[in-house]
């Protein structure tokens, strides 16, 4: 769980796995790395796991001191730890047999710790959808290797103000359900109805202000971050075709692989002459050539006498 950041800061955004599966959480900004890390230990710690363990060291104890000898001692504590394993296991299968078993660790997060995208779900689509943005801004903006040339208080920043945020749609949640309450008594003034609906659309406005913002950050980081790789690109072309070699040396290496041949055609004719071998196809007259067969041999190689009469007739 625990995003580590381009620039070595852990990003507040997280990825954890819940009692109800798994979920995005953005940590409280007065949260540190090191007390979320800790938090993760005891939940990947099991409560079996240790069980086990203290019931392992205390068997293997008490067979030390009840056994005589070392060999005895050995053996007492063999047999203790084999009996308790085995119960154990029998134990573990009966878990087992009587339903699935997640070994999985659980985080469940105290209240005020953080906020989790899944918190919002019960108000509207739109609401939930605009919170998962949110906090996947503040994640990228952890992230971005823009980071190291923007203000480095810009993305702590960003993750107050979104903090802050989801503390004000939580706490209009009484005057959402207000709102839908008025709403459904006919007895209610319109005054009222409509200044519900008011303080919730400004609550929504507001929130929606934020996500603008915030993604505006995101436009501006990102075209810094096409800057950076463009100009990285640049920089390693440049670099590689460097390396290249010139025409000059390819022009070397040809002439070099152009005179093998005339090397070896010397060097063999010269063995032709001294063992008496006798001609080479080329050196024999262009008569005595191999005859090269440039139709398929299942085609006829001579035109029908039809066709070459009509041929004739359209020539003539």
């Amino acid at each position: 769980m625990g995003n580590l950041s381009r620039s070595g800061m852990v990003s507040p955004v997280l990825d954890g796995v819940f009692p109800d599966g798994q979920d995005t959480v953005l940590l409280h900004p007065a949260v540190t790395a090191r007390h979320w890390r800790r938090r993760q230990i005891l939940a990947a710690v099991r409560p079996d796991t240790v069980l086990k363990g203290l019931s392992s060291a205390i068997a293997v104890g008490f067979a030390l001191v009840v056994g005589k000898g070392f060999s005895g001692k050995f053996i007492v504590a063999a047999v203790v730890l084999i009996v308790v394993l085995a119960g154990w296991r029998a134990v573990c299968a009966a878990r087992e047999y009587q339903g699935p078993h997640d070994d999985t660790p659980r985080t469940r997060l105290r209240h005020g710790e953080g906020w989790r995208s899944r918190d919002f779900t019960d108000l509207g689509p739109d609401t939930a959808r605009l919170v998962r943005d949110l906090l996947a801004g503040v994640d990228e903006l952890h992230r971005t290797s823009a980071r190291a040339w923007i203000d480095p208080a810009v993305p702590g920043e960003a993750h107050r103000v979104v903090w802050e945020a989801l503390c004000c749609l939580d706490r209009s949640r009484d005057v959402r359900v207000l709102a839908e309450e008025l709403a459904s008594d006919p007895d209610v003034g319109e005054d009222l109805v409509a200044a519900a609906r008011e303080a919730v659309s400004a609550i929504d406005h507001g929130l929606d202000e934020v996500g603008r913002h915030l993604h505006g950050c995101l436009l501006l980081t990102r075209a810094w971050e096409a800057k950076l790789r463009h100009t990285d690109l640049t920089h390693r072309t440049g670099h590689v075709l460097a390396t290249l070699p010139g025409h000059d040396h390819l022009r070397r290496l040809t002439h070099a692989a152009e005179v093998l041949p005339q090397n070896v055609f010397a060097h063999v004719t010269a063995a032709r002459d001294l063992t008496q071998a006798g001609e080479f196809p080329w050196e024999r007259p262009a008569t005595e050539w191999p005859r090269l067969r440039l139709v398929p041999p299942h085609r006829p190689t001579t035109t029908p006498l039809g066709a070459g009469g009509q041929a004739g007739e359209r020539q003539s």
